[in-house]
């Protein structure tokens, strides 16, 4: 039997209707992550934890204080499930995989369209670890390994070539460029901390950008 395997991206959520049903810790770390990601986001529950309540309250989220009911997945462009109860589980996912919306049902994989792995962040960069949706664990235990890998200078890498994407015109000079500062000199100069003698290799660097075309 072929192993499954999932296919991993990042989604960008900012400003998409999204869908939450349920409450309880993993509703709790999927609110925060999906207002956090920018989302549009309605929380479904008849009881909920202080932290959707205080998410609702400063107005990151919109909350029902209820009972999931036909039609909630209507315009949501993703569904979550985060309950204990198998029958609410599977009327969301029946109802949004009807509608052709993508859904993620917490600990129920046959439920599930898509798998979240594990994330951590430092500043734009996300480690993400997934088993597929088989030991999610194993998942954590890695993710935390990996993220105490980045270092601030990573950080500082990471802006650094966002900043200058922004500003150099597209084309293999840049991304030339852009290759030297991560895997040069200036990375390491990054890493290291000494700020003040990677900006002027930066600065050296821009000075000559666009001689040789």
């Amino acid at each position: 039997m072929s192993a499954h395997v999932d296919f991993p991206v990042c989604l960008r959520l900012r400003g998409k209707r999204v869908l939450l049903v349920g409450a309880g810790n993993i509703a709790d770390e999927r609110s925060q992550q999906l207002v956090d990601a920018g989302a549009r986001l309605h929380v479904v529950a008849p009881r909920v934890s202080p932290t959707i309540r205080r998410l609702a309250e400063e107005g990151r989220l919109e909350l029902s204080e209820r009972a999931y009911a036909p039609g909630d997945v209507h315009g949501q462009s993703v569904v979550f499930v985060a309950t204990d109860d198998m029958a609410v589980s599977r009327a969301v996912a029946d109802e949004a995989r009807a509608l052709g919306i993508w859904v993620n049902t917490a600990d129920v994989p046959e439920l599930c369209d898509f798998t979240l792995p594990s994330v951590g962040r430092r500043g734009p960069i996300v480690v993400a670890v997934s088993t597929s949706g088989q030991a999610p664990a194993l998942a954590r235990l890695l993710r935390r390994r990996f993220l105490e890998q980045v270092e601030p200078g990573h950080v500082r890498i990471a802006r650094l070539t966002g900043w200058l994407r922004k500003r150099l015109p597209a084309g293999a000079e840049r991304m030339r460029l852009l290759k030297q500062l991560v895997e040069g000199e200036v990375g390491e100069l990054l890493v290291r901390g000494q700020r003040r003698d990677a900006w002027a290799r930066v600065r050296a660097a821009l000075e000559t950008f666009g001689e040789t075309r």
